[in-house]
């Protein structure tokens, strides 16, 4: 008779499985903290984008938006004489003009 010799154990098997894991949930949070911080910069983008817009129109004497909505986010601008800030979900900017 032919007697058949396992290769793994239960331990050794649960601790591929836990080694799998630790890798698996390190990868995870790594991604987590790379999608918030692209988030992050293209909201930033977007603000700046906007604040340039609001230069824009008071190089022509034209009065500063209060609110834009762009890609289901709300942007709140506030104007000044010589400061345009731009408040958007996950920060702020503030652009100085200086003229």
């Amino acid at each position: 008779m032919i007697k058949i010799v396992k290769a793994e154990t239960l331990t050794s098997l649960l601790i591929a499985i836990s080694l799998f894991m630790i890798l698996f949930l390190a990868y995870a949070n790594w991604q987590s903290l790379q999608n918030k911080q692209a988030n992050y910069l293209y909201q930033k983008q977007q603000a700046l984008q906007i604040a340039e817009n609001q230069l824009n129109l008071k190089a022509i004497n034209e009065p500063c938006e209060k609110i834009v909505k762009q890609n289901n986010l709300n942007f709140e601008i506030s104007c000044l004489e010589q400061k345009i800030t731009v408040i958007f979900p996950l920060g702020k900017i503030e652009l100085s003009s200086t003229e």
